[in-house]
């Protein structure tokens, strides 16, 4: 009797090991088909949001602007200048601030502000973002880091970019006369370093930067080759593999639909409002509050709905330079720009007497200006020559086929 209470005993403790351990694997397996699941489901929807979702998208059907930051590195990984910039895909319009190197930011508005330069050095590209958020008090939506050897790269992938010389440069690895010229990657980074205003190096560096932003922007708004070719995913993947950045391929598309889009209206480029504070720290003005104004209103910039431009002549402010050696030509052609509605105060000779072409030249960034005064002139030579301390907005050269010339 007893044996078999011991037998049933030991039948009970094996079947109750069988159950518990068919329990444990059913368990097991339940949780493998759960986290299977949970994971099939993360890789979808990581790569729904990295090839298919778009912030540009959602923003563009929500009639609202992103805004973004780039930064540029030297061959020396050091900052050169950075920008801010707000877009808008639905208008097709960008709007950028330029940050020189030695700006002091905010990383913490309760402490003091520090130069672009020293954040970088202390906390690498997402300090220097970081500070850009906080000083604007911006979500910056999209983070480029661009060196100077991807922006040679760049821009040999889009065939050079013209650019207009004003005077003689005479240097070892930069030689050019008065004139246009394509610059390819090697000579868009000497232009960089071409340096010639003394105490301002900072900021210059920032102008050439422009020149070869704005003169590239120009460069696909007069070349449908160019725009066509913009469109296509092989370039979009070539020149987006030489940034760094968060951009996903859905971005990248419409960045690349506004640039195959682009008019004089597509791009504009301000200058920051900036002081010496009495560290001796270039500033933002008003504690930042002056920056985050000036990005609110290139915001409602990039967000008018009209495609029609709102400037008038009376918008631009014009230098006349002859180029013809046709005696009292600028004096006239002033006087005329004046009775159009134009600002055209100064006139005077330009460096050389025998110019065939004539040209326009943009100083402050303002693209629609210096093409205001193309059409009006019938000019289809526009650059950017950006020297921010002059108080006008475009120059008039005036070559031979300057068509108001009595022949």
């Amino acid at each position: 009797m007893s044996i078999k209470k011991n037998y049933d005993k030991k039948n009970d403790k094996s079947d109750y090991k069988n159950l518990k351990a068919i329990r444990d694997a059913n368990k097991k397996a339940l949780v493998f088909v759960m986290s299977f699941i949970i994971c099939g489901l993360g890789i979808i929807i990581f790569l729904f949001y990295y090839f298919f979702y778009s912030d540009l998208e959602k923003a563009k059907n929500k009639d609202e602007e992103l805004y973004f930051a780039v930064l540029f590195i030297d061959e020396s990984d050091i900052p050169y200048g950075a920008y801010v910039g707000v877009i808008s895909s639905l208008h097709n319009r960008i709007g950028i601030i330029g940050l020189p190197k030695n700006l002091a930011l905010w990383k913490n508005k309760k402490e003091a502000n520090i130069p672009i330069t020293k954040l970088y050095e202390t906390g690498g590209r997402r300090e220097v973002f970081k500070a850009i958020e906080i000083t604007t008090g911006k979500k910056i939506t999209y983070k480029i880091t661009v060196n100077n050897n991807q922006i040679s790269d760049i821009v040999d992938l889009i065939g050079g970019t013209r650019m207009y010389i004003e005077e003689p440069i005479n240097e070892e690895n930069l030689s050019f006369d008065i004139g246009e010229w394509i610059f390819y990657g090697n000579k868009v980074l000497a232009y960089l370093h071409y340096l010639t205003m003394a105490g301002y190096e900072e900021i210059e560096t920032l102008y050439r930067l422009e020149d070869i932003i704005i003169n590239s922007m120009i460069g696909i708004i007069q070349n449908p080759e160019l725009k066509n070719i913009m469109l296509s995913k092989d370039m979009r993947e070539k020149i987006a593999s030489k940034m760094k950045s968060n951009l996903r391929p859905p971005d990248i598309k419409i960045l690349f639909d506004i640039l195959a889009n682009s008019s004089e209206r597509t791009l504009v480029v301000e200058a920051i409002d900036a002081n010496i504070n009495e560290r001796g720290l270039l500033t933002p003005i008003f504690e930042g509050s002056a920056l985050i104004k000036q990005l609110d209103d290139l915001a409602l910039y990039v967000g008018l709905k009209t495609q029609k431009s709102e400037l008038e002549t009376e918008d631009v402010s014009l230098i006349v330079l002859n180029g013809t050696g046709i005696g009292g030509l600028a004096d006239r052609i002033s006087i005329r720009m004046r009775y159009r509605g134009f600002k055209a105060g100064e006139y005077g000779n330009f460096s050389v007497n025998n110019l065939n072409e004539s040209v326009v030249l943009i100083r402050n960034g303002q693209i629609e200006k210096s093409f205001i005064v193309a059409k009006e002139c019938r000019i289809n030579k526009v650059y950017a020559k950006t020297d921010r301390r002059l108080l006008n907005n475009a120059v008039l050269i005036l070559g031979k086929d300057y068509y108001e010339i009595t022949r």
